[in-house]
């Protein structure tokens, strides 16, 4: 990993980030017995009761993201990952028979949204989007896998990956039923993912 590139990934299985990493953030930023979900030794994202929060050490104070629970009370966030003072998170709304999830990159330090995009392009009708890993860099570039499902075409999954840079548009980098959701990593300004068996690459700078 190159020197100051914070990498985390966070898979469908829920992984929220490492709460050891943000031991020294979380006596000086937020709550110090709130669950820490994701942090850097300059930013936390922790719960308070039923929301998620996200603080820099350099801020004025915390900024709500959304909240931890079923995303039919509210916008869920799930995964959550923080580099410097930069968090990415998937932002999940549900109706009844709906759902969308974007994925949203927010400067801690301010509580400015720098990007809020789609985690796969539409589905279909009675659809539900999610995200299966997602990687960010210091600056504010991300990737992620996302995938979307709708009763159209039989339930097959829209598996997609995107990246964006730190101020390009969103790249659609590959698609396909064969796409691992979780695979997603990132070394240095390298992505690596799998399609089926194979391992393929992209620039994230």
């Amino acid at each position: 990993m190159s020197k100051g590139t914070a990498v985390v990934v966070a898979a469908a299985l829920g992984v929220w980030g490492s709460a050891a990493a943000g031991a020294s953030a979380a006596a000086h930023c937020g709550p110090f017995d709130a669950k820490t979900l994701a942090a850097s030794s300059a930013a936390r994202v922790y719960v308070l009761g039923k929301s998620v929060f996200g603080c820099s050490m350099r801020g004025s104070g915390a900024f709500r993201l959304g909240q931890r629970s079923v995303c039919n009370l509210g916008a869920q966030v799930d995964p959550v990952l923080v580099a410097g003072e930069m968090a990415a998170y998937g932002l999940t709304r549900c109706g009844v028979d709906s759902g969308s999830t974007a994925v949203v990159v927010r400067r801690l330090t301010d509580g400015k949204v720098l990007r809020s995009a789609v985690a796969t392009s539409p589905p279909g009708v009675e659809s539900h989007q999610s995200v299966g890993s997602l990687v960010l860099k210091r600056d504010g570039a991300v990737a992620w896998i996302g995938t979307g499902k709708s009763i159209i075409g039989a339930g097959t999954p829209k598996v997609e990956v995107y990246e964006a840079d730190r101020r390009g548009p969103v790249r659609l980098l590959d698609s396909g039923v064969a796409v691992r959701p979780g695979s997603l990593t990132l070394h240095g300004s390298k992505l690596s993912w799998k399609h089926g068996t194979a391992l393929r690459h992209a620039m994230l700078t």
